[in-house]
């Protein structure tokens, strides 16, 4: 049985996209992410022990329990499968193709791998990148998770990078202005 799990580097990452510019996103965070979170969870829980002990749902409670399942019950990613942007994100900036920006991420993500963090966590993803071409196509997402040092570009899709990686990159948001997790705090 073929495995769905794939694993590259960073550096081969990187190298392997041809893309024009790039736009930062973050996501799942804040106090009015949290505390709707909060109140979507509870309104998940209602429904799924309703259903579990009368399975009296109507056809749009069965619809709504199944949103929320997406929004809830599984690592969230910035695109998800239907190509729709998290709920949350919000785009922080634009940089094109030549910008010192684009290049110190291109050269963070060529940082030697000698040490891959390897956390018990499960990862949330609050930050990411996504690679355009010039017909505004989307080339590629890089979903990063600082608290786990962890990154894919989809479900199953992981990237590999070294601790002084995820280091450079929480640099790298706090530099562009996302509200990064313990931004003092570095490996």
């Amino acid at each position: 049985m073929e495995t769905p799990y794939s694993y590259i580097s960073s550096i081969d990452f990187i190298k392997s996209l041809t893309f024009d510019y790039i736009e930062t996103y973050s996501f799942q965070r804040g106090t009015d992410y949290e505390e709707k979170l909060k109140l979507l969870r509870q309104e998940y829980d209602k429904l799924k022990v309703r259903k579990g002990k009368r399975n009296n749902l109507t056809e749009q409670e069965e619809i709504y329990l199944s949103e929320l399942y997406e929004l809830l019950g599984y690592t969230q990613y910035l695109i998800n499968e239907k190509g729709q942007f998290h709920p949350s994100s919000k785009k922080t900036n634009t940089f094109q193709q030549g910008d010192p920006m684009v290049d110190r991420l291109i050269s963070v993500l060529h940082t030697k791998i000698e040490n891959i963090p390897m956390w018990l966590c499960a990862p949330t993803y609050r930050d990411a990148i996504v690679f355009y071409n010039n017909s505004k196509e989307i080339i590629s997402v890089l979903n990063i998770c600082l608290s786990c040092q962890y990154m894919e570009t989809a479900m199953f899709k992981h990237i590999n990078g070294d601790y002084e990686t995820y280091d450079l990159l929480k640099r790298y948001f706090i530099d562009i202005g996302h509200d990064v997790e313990e931004p003092i705090k570095f490996i």
